[in-house]
């Protein structure tokens, strides 16, 4: 009895370490925008120039992700998620010191390159020591701290720019992926000599490119597809909420900061949520989180221009939205056999972002042309309705399919031979 309650204490300071380091992720990731004004000062440089932090940052979470996580996969899984750790630590720092644009830049691409593989062992991790059948809550554990981050973690590294300097928004990331680290040496359970060069499973074979096997499967590129295309139709409104809320349905500009802090309310409930439709229904929760994103932007298209219903709405977006990460990230995990699941959740991290700069993309043009704004809805609509379609496809494989991944199978994956199985 001593021994259970020491392994379930020793759990759940495990979590609250991955939590954190979530938390730091997903403040660094957001809160350069929000004191660009800041940093082009405190640095002479234009906010446009300022801006390419975001870009250098996000690029290289991109691109550079997979192949990160491809590589170091290898490695045992404590000495992975550490040294992640370390490094990102060691980037925030560089850019709170950063006394030069480039030494800022750098800093940031730093911290990108780490940004996937430390998430990806997060979740991982975290759903190989979580109860049986808790597997989809223990992720979305993780994603939670993304979800906080945007409605705390921003809001209070803006305020310690305007009231200290910008870099006290780097060294709150820096300090926050100190505790990570320190708490996750003293949690995670030590690599054994199985797990040395084995992390990855089927990418322990001396080969990186052994850890590509199975990347064709149906199951794993359509889940893939799906996480591209939600967050390319939910992020289309939210990335332009401030001009399709003002100019489209006449909501005041002072209320936007409040209408986004309900929003980030809603992606906590929708996080929170997900995760307990996914615990041992994935494919279900799935579907039914993503059809009802698709819903949820037909009926803002529908309300668009009335300002209560369309503010409503938007929240709504961001709970149904962030409901489908559980689900999403489970499923892409479960179907990772023949490969490293941290290699196929980077991958679906990759997707997520290039979801985002497609939405980014669609929803200036529609901005630029001559359409209506308070009809940006429209365009979130097909790949809406492309990723529900897809969900439902992977419903019909599961039911007339063979070799199918069932909802109660170790989402890690068997070949994840290297993730702790106790804490």
């Amino acid at each position: 009895m001593t021994q259970s309650r020491t392994h379930e204490a020793t759990r759940r300071l495990l979590f609250l370490g991955f939590v954190i380091g979530a938390f730091a992720l997903g403040t660094s990731e957001n809160v350069v925008a929000g004191i660009l004004p800041d940093i082009a000062r405190g640095l002479h440089v234009s906010e446009g120039s300022a801006g390419l932090l975001v870009t250098a940052y996000a690029g290289t979470v991109t691109v550079a992700g997979p192949i990160v996580t491809l590589f170091l996969d290898r490695m045992g899984p404590k000495k992975l998620v550490t040294g992640a750790i370390a490094l990102y630590l060691a980037g925030s720092v560089l850019a709170a010191l950063g006394g030069s644009f480039p030494m800022v830049v750098a800093g940031r691409v730093v911290t990108g390159l780490v940004h996937t593989t430390i998430m990806v062992v997060f979740m991982t991790a975290a759903m190989r020591v979580a109860e049986p059948g808790k597997e989809a809550s223990a992720a979305a554990n993780i994603t939670l701290g993304l979800s906080v981050a945007t409605v705390l973690g921003v809001p209070v590294g803006v305020f310690l720019s305007q009231h200290l300097a910008w870099q006290a928004s780097f060294w709150l990331v820096a300090v926050l992926a100190a505790i990570s680290l320190l708490v996750v040496l003293a949690a995670f359970p030590a690599d054994d000599r199985s797990e040395a060069g084995s992390a990855g499973g089927s990418a322990g074979d001396g080969a990186p490119r052994a850890g590509l096997r199975g990347l064709g499967r149906p199951e794993l590129v359509i889940g893939i597809c799906v996480t591209a295309l939600t967050g390319m139709a939910a992020l289309t409104v939210v990335t332009y909420v401030a001009p399709f809320l003002t100019q489209g349905s006449g909501v005041g500009s002072g209320l936007i900061v409040w209408i986004m802090l309900a929003y980030g309310v809603g992606c906590v409930i929708g996080n929170t949520l997900g995760g307990r439709l996914a615990d041992g229904r994935v494919l279900q929760a799935m579907v039914g989180t993503v059809t009802a994103t698709l819903a949820v932007l037909a009926v803002l298209l529908l309300v668009s221009g009335s300002a209560v219903p369309t503010v409503v709405l938007t929240v709504l977006v961001g709970l149904a939205y962030f409901a489908t990460f559980p689900a999403l990230n489970t499923w892409v995990a479960s179907n990772s056999q023949g490969i490293s699941p941290n290699l196929a959740l980077a991958l679906n991290s990759s997707a997520f972002n290039i979801g985002i700069a497609l939405a980014g993309w669609t929803g200036s043009a529609w901005l630029d042309s001559d359409r209506p704004i308070e009809n940006l809805p429209l365009i979130a609509l097909p790949p809406a309705a492309l990723a529900a379609a897809l969900a439902w496809v992977l419903v019909r494989r599961r039911r007339t399919g063979p070799g199918r991944a069932g909802p109660d199978q170790d989402p890690a994956g068997e070949a994840h031979a290297g993730s702790p199985t106790t804490a």
